[in-house]
């Protein structure tokens, strides 16, 4: 059974990534990566959101008794990045009952963001602009100086990424896909068409 006809066209709305320093995530998605300011909604507490949050669990964040949540949102065009803070009231710190599996250590339920680069940009020019930018952030780490390239063949085939850790520890991926070059693309763009065609 498919539920296909109760979603919109385009519809992953937002991806949350779970930070620690605010600021420093703002910085990276915002400034750094270019995403576009939203909205922030701050001191979020209460009973209710703790339900709604699923926070039943005596670990999780439980924001009707002492705890409280920070959102901000930044858009990419096809979706958004939603940051959240969830930490004390009292003493600000932020909540790390279970803290977030570093980016290479990652198991089963990790997760990671990916970003699309212009086809037309140079990508060992923009990771070498990247860990310029990124310096002052303890927890970001490039692995390699260039994409790595799957090659011409298979479904894949001209599929180019590149995989870091980010500012909280998040795995983040960047790909480079040539539009209407190459079977990923290909692949990609009809698999949306008839994603979004679907309901029609």
């Amino acid at each position: 059974m498919s539920l296909r006809s109760y979603l919109a066209k385009d519809a992953i709305q937002h991806v949350g990534v779970n930070v620690d320093d605010m600021d420093v995530s703002k910085k990276f998605y915002g400034e750094i990566l270019g995403g576009v300011f939203i909205a922030e909604i701050t001191g979020i507490d209460g009973e209710e959101w703790t339900t709604i949050l699923n926070g039943l669990v005596d670990s999780a964040p439980q924001l009707g008794s002492g705890d409280a949540l920070d959102v901000c949102f930044y858009s990419f065009g096809n979706s958004a990045i939603e940051l959240l803070r969830y930490y004390n009231k009292e003493t600000g710190k932020t909540h790390s009952a279970h803290p977030c599996m570093d980016a290479n250590k990652q198991g089963v339920a990790g997760k990671h963001i990916s970003f699309n680069l212009a086809e037309d940009i140079n990508a060992k020019e923009f990771l070498k602009k990247l860990c310029e930018a990124t310096k002052d952030m303890p927890y970001v780490s490039l692995n390699k100086d260039d994409l790595h390239h799957l090659g011409p063949d298979g479904a894949l085939g001209g599929w180019n990424c590149f995989f870091m850790s980010g500012p909280n520890g998040e795995r983040i991926e960047f790909n480079q896909i040539p539009k209407g070059k190459c079977n990923a693309d290909t692949n990609f763009s009809a698999a949306a068409q008839q994603f979004r065609s679907s309901i029609d």
